[in-house]
């Protein structure tokens, strides 16, 4: 039998996302651990080895996923202490046409974004900042 290879000319384009819906959680492991064994053949069993090697991949599932969760919210309070310590300094946010300059007088947090309120009554994103004087 022979095998004839494909060729193409055409140009294709590959785009990867990553959204909660398409990553497996701790909650979808576990889910596939369990119909595994709830549909496994009762006279071929999964080997005890393998079994173990499954949940050691799940525990370290769960391990990575409190870790991540830790380094998000050091992040946020790292971002929240930095913000503060602006108060009363001269700060530039934006580029060019919306280039934004004032004295921070506020800090205010929503949704996980650091704001900060210029002696304008301008508020600008802590994320924005160009400069700090």
């Amino acid at each position: 039998m022979s095998v004839t290879g494909i060729s193409g000319t055409g140009n294709t384009t590959s785009t990867t996302s990553t959204t909660a819906a398409t990553t497996l959680g701790k909650e979808a492991f576990l889910q596939m651990l369990v119909a595994q064994l709830k549909y496994q053949d009762p006279m071929n069993p999964a080997d005890g080895t393998e079994f173990a090697s499954q949940l050691a991949q799940f525990s370290s599932l769960e391990q990575l996923t409190n870790l991540n969760d830790s380094i998000e919210s050091l992040a946020v309070d790292t971002n929240s202490l930095q913000a503060v310590n602006l108060i009363g300094k001269a700060v530039s946010a934006g580029e060019g046409d919306s280039l934004v300059t004032g004295t921070v007088t506020a800090v205010s947090f929503s949704e996980g974004s650091v704001y900060l309120t210029l002696d304008g009554g301008q508020e600008v994103a802590f994320s924005d900042v160009t400069s700090v004087s």
